[in-house]
């Protein structure tokens, strides 16, 4: 059995120094170290901020439109020309070719400016405003997922790191019975039955034992791949601030601020940033139907040139041209490109009002599962305090009842089972209640990151 243990205790010693090995130094990472690293690295947040900037972008492109176009060009040409003619001498033609070269150097300035479009180049720049913001708020909502997505990962490794302990503490209990099973056995007053049953008993706490290391390792790879993190690093995720004994006069004080739903749903649709970004994007298809639709309207614009030209460069000077004129263009028929993009942007403006309303419906179901997850988090902690109290009492019954003949080892074995699980019960529901806190304030829009 010390063999066993032993080998047990070399298995996880050995893959602690070969992953310390393979990642970088030790260092200790709080909940709040995490989520501004999530905040930083985690992919979805930094394609988040990419797409805000490539709309911020946009909107400058917008407010162009409402300029003149200016463009300089220069050009230099050459040419040779090759002539054959003659001269006539005493009534006989002289054939001969006569070539010539010339070279121009031109330079010249343009401006054009679009006097009306429909008003297609205003609607533009309120369609990359809304698009913009619509970014913006979208970008603020990942963030507040990659926070909570973050606290929800990181107490699932605390939840696993005590799941962990609680193992441990259980083999050690079933070895010192064993110990002691044997003591009776050697004196005669335990079975060897009894010895054999507890043997099995430790086996199989040693076998959990190794579950509950491989979950607490798989928690913590999956916490760091979540934060960017090499999962060979060598990490110990460590925040006083987290306890696992709730103080239990809180839940009345909980219970009475969110005890109105209708106000945390009005709440939420002026906080909740994957709204907001719903409504602007409404927004944003609305202004590119108005768009579609200036492509009926006659296009008035005006332009002018100034040009210099001459034989070469110092004499460019020698020819100037300078012309202006207004321009009209009146759309006839364009192979019905124009009803076209009208129809796909009708469509759009009901596609993103449709995603407007399940935006909404989702809120009140995110509000309405986080109260329900709450409330059952709060009775399933107060029933797992009452649990292990009374599991705990009972096999400190069973094994003196045991000690003095008047219980079998079965009794103890589940009774020791009994304190177990609740022990385990009372842990997740400790972190349980954690997460449902902060998944009420997820869904409601005012998770602070």
């Amino acid at each position: 059995m010390v063999n066993k243990v032993l080998t047990i205790s070399m298995l996880f010693l050995f893959s602690g120094v070969l992953l310390a090995q393979q990642g970088s130094l030790q260092k200790q990472l709080s909940l709040q170290d995490c989520i501004n690293i999530a905040l930083h690295k985690n992919t979805n947040v930094v394609q988040a901020q990419y797409n805000a900037q490539s709309q911020n972008a946009r909107v400058l492109s917008a407010y162009g439109q409402l300029l003149p176009q200016l463009s300089a060009t220069g050009q230099f040409s050459w040419q040779r020309s090759q002539i054959s003619t003659g001269v006539l001498v005493g009534g006989v033609l002289f054939p001969f070719n006569q070539t010539t070269q010339s070279r121009r150097w031109q330079a010249n300035v343009g401006a054009d400016y679009t006097l009306f479009n429909g008003f297609a180049n205003y609607a533009g720049i309120d369609q990359a405003n809304s698009a913009s913001e619509a970014a913006g708020f979208s970008l603020d909502r990942t963030k507040q997922t990659a926070a909570y997505q973050t606290t929800v990962d990181y107490l699932g490794v605390f939840n696993a790191r005590d799941q962990l302990k609680i193992s441990e503490d259980n083999l050690k209990r079933d070895q010192q019975q064993l110990e002691t099973i044997k003591e009776e056995n050697s004196v005669g007053s335990a079975s060897i039955a009894d010895v054999y049953t507890q043997q099995a008993t430790v086996s199989a706490d040693e076998s959990a034992l190794i579950q509950a290391k491989n979950a607490y390792d798989q928690a913590s790879a999956a916490l760091k791949y979540y934060l960017g993190i090499p999962v060979t690093d060598s990490v110990e995720f460590a925040d006083p601030t987290i306890v696992t004994q709730i103080d239990t006069t809180q839940f009345p004080v909980l219970n009475e601020r969110y005890r109105q739903i209708a106000d945390l749903l009005g709440t939420a649709l002026k906080s909740r940033p994957d709204y907001n970004a719903a409504v602007q994007n409404v927004s944003a298809s609305k202004s590119q139907l108005s768009v579609a639709e200036a492509q009926y309207s006659p296009t008035i614009g005006a332009f002018a040139q100034y040009g210099i030209s001459g034989p070469g460069v110092p004499q460019i000077n020698q020819n100037k041209n300078l012309y202006a004129g207004l321009s009209l263009s009146l759309p006839i028929f364009n192979g019905f490109q124009t009803q076209t993009n009208i129809q796909v942007a009708d469509v759009a403006v009901k596609s993103a009002k449709e995603t407007l309303d399940a935006t909404k419906r989702q809120v009140q179901l995110d509000i309405f599962q986080g109260l329900l997850n709450l409330y059952a988090s709060e009775k399933q902690y107060e029933a797992g305090i009452n649990q292990v109290a009374s599991a705990k009492i009972n096999l400190e019954t069973e094994q003196e009842k045991y000690s003095i003949g008047s219980a079998t080892l079965l009794d103890v074995l589940t009774a020791n089972a009994l304190y177990t699980s609740a022990l385990s019960s009372r842990v997740m529901a400790a972190y349980s209640f954690i997460q449902a806190k902060q998944q009420i304030e997820y869904a409601i829009g005012t998770l602070k990151y």
